[in-house]
């Protein structure tokens, strides 16, 4: 009885089509600055959402900044402008977020200095090179089924003082464990990208995401690790840091996820808002019963604000 009471008192997330015209018009006027997601808002594997692009633009036409903030990192910042352009929608790379940044953005303000075992795509590694880090990853190869093999692929005396795991395709229990003897150092750190623990390839199918896999580093070495994707707060005082924002209940933060966005959202005290395009149902949102995970508004697509500013006085768009 007392998990129902509880749940009977959260708050209901409002859709933004419902809002009376006065309350359209405070909520249009609440925020300077927009966290977006990219995928499962704009587009997913499967299509592009229609009339996305046209719900930034009422954005970007009422003054809003716009910064897109992606756990994907199997694409790079390069592949994500032309995507949008696609979609006649022109986005800088100054305005994409993207994983690899985060950490370098990280690596640098603790002055990092020192060699990293990583877990993660090609394109992830390439970049962290590039900002001159030095790195090491695999076995990538095929290993034998005896201890002999693994012990030579997994036991290493060179001198790592970061382990980073993101999205790999090519993970291997081999390279978790090579991870974890490295872990055993009490002042290696452990750095995670994207916790997404299911990812929404297409209608009704989720395939695991790389969220598991850290966990299993997290739980074996025991490590507290530092947080880079959504919902991690040092991903948040990044982003703050960068923009130099300084009120975040004037951040609005967009996505399709609860346990990702909207809940990196409230952890870094934005406005929240859940559109209905990827990877959250109306029906699991209505069910939902954790404060965290509930956002302040949703809509079913971004399509919505279209309607949303025409139905708001001009003054909204000063």
């Amino acid at each position: 009885m007392a998990n129902n009471s509880s749940a009977s008192l959260l708050r209901k997330p409002q859709h933004i089509l419902e809002l009376n015209v006065e309350e359209k018009r405070r909520f249009v006027e609440s925020f300077d600055r927009v966290y977006s997601d990219i995928d499962g808002v704009i587009w997913t594997m499967e299509y592009n959402v229609p009339n996305a692009a046209d719900g930034y633009a009422a954005l970007e036409h009422a003054g809003k900044a716009i910064t897109y903030v992606t756990n994907n990192s199997a694409r790079t910042v390069e592949s994500t402008v032309s995507r949008f352009a696609k979609l006649d929608m022109q986005v800088s790379p100054e305005q994409i977020w993207h994983p690899a940044q985060t950490l370098i953005y990280y690596l640098r303000s603790i002055n990092f200095d020192g060699l990293i075992y990583i877990i993660a795509t090609p394109k992830f590694k390439a970049l962290l090179r590039d900002a001159g880090y030095q790195l090491i990853d695999g076995p990538n190869h095929f290993i034998e089924e005896s201890f002999e093999d693994l012990a030579r692929n997994i036991f290493d005396k060179q001198p790592v003082r970061a382990v980073v795991i993101d999205v790999d395709f090519n993970l291997t229990s081999t390279k978790l464990l090579r991870a974890h003897m490295y872990l055993r150092h009490p002042d290696c750190l452990l750095l995670t990208g994207a916790t997404d623990r299911l990812l929404p390839v297409a209608k009704g199918v989720n395939i695991i995401g790389p969220g598991p896999f850290a966990s299993i580093l997290i739980e074996a070495s025991g490590k507290e690790p530092s947080v880079l994707g959504k919902p991690g707060r040092e991903l948040g005082n990044m982003l703050m840091q960068q923009h130099k924002v300084s009120s975040p209940e004037r951040v609005l933060m967009i996505g399709d996820m609860l346990a990702q966005d909207i809940k990196f959202g409230r952890l870094c005290g934005f406005q929240t808002l859940l559109v209905l395009t990827g990877g959250c149902t109306l029906d699991q949102l209505k069910t939902e019963t954790s404060s965290d995970l509930l956002p302040d508004y949703y809509a079913d697509s971004m399509a919505d604000f279209v309607k949303l500013f025409e139905e708001v006085t001009p003054r909204a768009h000063v």
